[in-house]
């Protein structure tokens, strides 16, 4: 992996052009190779040049985004760009790593930055130079399907997530969400410097655990959760540092 992201900007609008190189050229890690108004433009491009991430649009004529990203045998990471929250889930098929409804903020950019990063720790950087950016670094957020909405949870306010059915619980210090997303889904979108798998139906925020006795991790809040036996040894190995 290049010590810097090459990054391409997929989009048929002008303004989103703008905004994403604005927001992309303060971010020393990211190095934006080129932008297409139309994704077989781009698709011709990655035939002979390496892209590690996709900032996609998912409505331009012609091919959408989506279907850009069926018709690649082996697509980068990706942050889908759009002005519409109904193909969130559908998203997901793919590498997706965040999706940014139109229009938004430098914040909500960087969290979707962070989120990127997280996949390359050997280029995550060390220090952001942008103040909003770290702001936002010490507010990062997972944004989930809850009953039709798009809501935002704040990673801190996460105790754990449990596996619900063809769902996932994530139990909140002001509450609990079921959300449309697997296990696994959920697991790739938190920071696993914080969050950690300790069961195959069981996610918890490593910092609410306050004891590990036998099969189970007990929570600052007395609740106790199973520790499945394929992953008790990176727990006790956390928890010996």
């Amino acid at each position: 992996m290049n010590e810097r992201l090459r990054c391409i900007v997929v989009d048929d609008e002008e303004g989103a052009h703008l905004v994403l190189h604005h927001y992309i050229k303060d971010i020393k890690k990211l190095d934006l190779k080129a932008s297409f108004y139309h994704p077989v433009e781009a698709m011709d491009y990655m035939y002979d040049h390496e892209v590690d991430l996709i900032f996609l649009d998912i409505n331009m004529p012609g091919l959408n985004g989506l279907e850009m990203l069926r018709a690649l045998s082996n697509p980068p990471l990706v942050i889908l760009t759009t002005a519409y929250k109904e193909y969130a889930l559908e998203s997901y098929e793919y590498r997706v790593v965040d999706y940014l409804v139109k229009p938004f903020d430098i914040r909500r950019f960087m969290s979707a930055i962070d989120n990127v990063f997280s996949r390359y720790p050997s280029v995550k950087p060390t220090i952001l130079d942008h103040p909003v950016v770290l702001a936002t670094a010490a507010a990062s957020s997972v944004v989930v399907k809850v009953d039709g909405d798009f809501v935002r949870i704040m990673c801190k306010d996460i105790i754990y997530i449990q596996s619900w059915g063809n769902y996932v619980k994530i139990f909140t210090t002001s509450g609990s969400f079921v959300s449309s997303l697997t296990t696994a889904e959920m697991e790739q979108k938190l920071d696993k410097d914080l969050f950690m798998r300790i069961h195959k139906s069981h996610i918890v925020s490593l910092e609410r655990v306050s004891k590990i006795s036998g099969g189970s991790a007990e929570l600052d809040s007395g609740e106790k959760l199973p520790i499945g036996s394929t992953y008790r040894r990176e727990l006790l190995l956390y928890f010996q540092k």
